[in-house]
């Protein structure tokens, strides 16, 4: 029997909810905050009262709209925005004025798309209307200047969509749907702009629009059983296999799964370089452990872009390799040189949990043994490993000067279990992951981009989200130059998000010094010892950084004061001040 159609006004009535509203920026917000966005990183513009107006409007009226957080630059804004939705899991916004403000987002965008972040990257347009033609026209001189002829396509490389909001849209469903695009699989940033006579059209009284939850999200995909079933039998009958992982992290609830599948056969779980997240805790006997990629009989790739060096690392032409990740081959990257057996389009979570079932099946008592020798084996040889680095940090600590390793060492020694640690360092990253280990999912993350100066920003956006837990920002010199300090940290003091940030000063940047030295080592740089554009020696000074906007400061030059600087920083942190504390240690050169 036809079931009768729904009329539009039917639809509307059954599908869509109702609220209050007197301009389209009102409908706008509300969407923002119905869809999951708690806050949005502001920075001012001349057309962007609109947002200010609806944010303080909401409020008096108990409307839903998100937490209006100023920022004193847009790099830093969309950092946060990135910071918070690593953290929590939900989207977040920033928000820019008109094509100068998203030029300044800068890199930033970059760290948004390469992080798959979930963020709704927004921007005011300049007015368009004739002037006194209606409400928000043009009525000043710089509004001719600011007007490209796409402002989209500045960052249309960067975002999985992006949008103009016109006259004959519903500017409720359109956040909702870029909401839907950007938390869909893979996840990654979108894009929206409102010009000003636009965000000020008058609503008569109601709004109708679906939310992103009404719209819905792609569900999770799960692998084919027969799939599973093979990379099972490959694993169960391997001597030699290894999961390589750097993203599994960014779904918690999908680590306890690697981790079951990595003990019952005994699999060590090698994390890429550029982890952006706990995908397996720090401390357990599999982790790090794993042997050469060159060795192994099988690989399982789990969500990681490059899990060995392609034409150097290479597994042998007999390993069996199976790659899982909501975009096995990488869409967003021209050129892959990887190979695979086996590429799956599936939710991790989901895939090793199927391959558990099926190995289950598949055990002999032959393999439980051969299995147990090898977990005996690779416990004997973290103990060795951990044995090893704490050895090589006493010894850095005998120095009379700070080295990187020490500093790291002393770093474990004051942040607890459950602090979400922001690893922003290039030259010493591994020094913190060896000793200030992760092993709560949710707890670590790095920007998983070549961006410099993430750390600052993402340090504001993440204690924002995770109000009760300490968070701690580790950073080199040069990157924590690019990523506006001075603009994080007056956020940090005024809206109460106090974090410790550790910044290890080198006064080189690695480009310009050990890069130098690999590409001429027999080179005029190398023989005179001179890298012009390499060192920024002496370095600013940036504890009176951190004091110039009423944060606490502390430059340290000496290895025993490296501890307690620490802790006296981690003290003003959990009083409520933001806190830098500066190492010196030695130059790459």
């Amino acid at each position: 029997m036809n079931q009768p159609v729904a009329t539009p006004r039917q639809a509307t009535a059954n599908f869509w909810h109702e609220y209050g509203a007197d301009e389209w920026t009102d409908a706008v917000v509300a969407s923002m905050k119905l869809g999951g966005i708690d806050h949005l990183f502001f920075v001012s513009g001349t057309e962007l009262a609109y947002y200010q107006e609806a944010v303080v409007k909401a409020g008096v009226k108990g409307w839903p709209a998100p937490q209006l957080i100023p920022m004193l630059h847009e790099s830093a804004a969309l950092h946060a925005a990135i910071g918070a939705a690593m953290v929590s899991g939900k989207p977040s916004a920033a928000c820019a004025h008109v094509d100068v403000g998203t030029l300044h987002y800068g890199a930033a965008i970059h760290t948004a798309w390469r992080a798959n972040a979930p963020v709704l990257i927004t921007a005011g347009n300049a007015p368009r209307a004739f002037p006194g033609s209606m409400r928000g026209a043009r009525n000043a001189p710089v509004q001719w200047l600011q007007e490209p002829r796409d402002q989209s396509d500045i960052l249309r490389q960067y975002t999985k969509a992006d949008h103009r909001m016109e006259y004959q849209d519903n500017p409720g469903l359109m956040i909702s749907r870029l909401l839907q695009l950007a938390l869909s699989d893979p996840k990654g940033p979108v894009y929206m702009s409102m010009p000003r006579e636009i965000a000020m059209l008058p609503y008569p009284g109601r709004v109708h629009f679906p939310t992103c939850a009404q719209l819905g999200l792609a569900r999770p995909v799960a692998p084919q059983p027969e799939d599973a079933r093979t990379i099972a039998r490959w694993l169960v009958q391997a001597d030699n296999p290894c999961m390589f992982t750097q993203r599994v992290g960014r779904d918690p609830g999908a680590v306890a799964d690697v981790v079951r599948l990595a003990e019952l056969l005994a699999i060590p779980v090698m994390d890429s370089r550029a982890r952006d997240s706990v995908n397996f805790p720090g401390s357990h006997p599999l982790y790090g452990t794993g042997p050469a990629s060159t060795t192994v009989d099988v690989a399982l790739v789990l969500e990681n872009v490059r899990p060995w060096f392609p034409g150097q690392e290479d597994p042998p032409a007999t390993a069996k390799i199976a790659w899982v990740d909501a975009d096995p081959v990488q869409s967003r990257f021209k050129t892959m040189e990887f190979r695979a057996d086996l590429w799956l389009p599936a939710h991790v979570g989901a895939t090793v949990c199927a391959i558990y079932d099926a190995a289950t099946g598949l055990l002999t008592k032959s393999d439980m043994a051969r299995i147990a020798e090898r977990r005996a084996r690779l416990e004997r040889r973290k103990k060795e490993m951990l044995a090893t680095e704490e050895a090589l940090a006493h010894k850095a600590g005998k120095q009379e000067h700070p080295d990187p390793r020490w500093v790291a060492y002393q770093l474990s020694k004051v942040i607890d279990a459950k602090a979400i640690l922001l690893n922003d360092l290039v030259s010493y990253r591994a020094h913190v992951q060896h000793y200030a280990v992760r092993d709560v999912p949710g707890t670590a993350f790095s920007s998983g981009s070549s961006t410099g100066g993430w750390g600052p920003g993402a340090a504001v956006g993440a204690k924002l989200v995770a109000p009760d837990r300490d968070v701690v920002l580790v950073s080199g010199d040069g990157f924590y130059m690019f990523g506006e300090p001075l603009a994080a940290l007056w956020t940090a003091r005024q809206h109460q998000a106090p974090h410790l940030t550790v910044v290890f000063v080198n006064a080189s940047y690695s480009t310009g010094t050990t890069n130098v030295q690999a590409s001429y080592p027999d080179g005029y740089a190398m023989q005179r010892h001179q890298y012009p554009g390499g060192l920024f020696d002496p370095p600013p000074n940036f504890a009176k950084l951190a004091e110039s906007v009423d944060c606490y400061g502390e430059n340290v030059t000496e290895s025993a004061q490296v501890g307690p600087a620490l802790a006296r920083g981690m003290e003003h942190v959990r009083k409520g001040i933001p806190a830098v504390v500066a190492v010196r240690v030695p130059n790459l050169v």
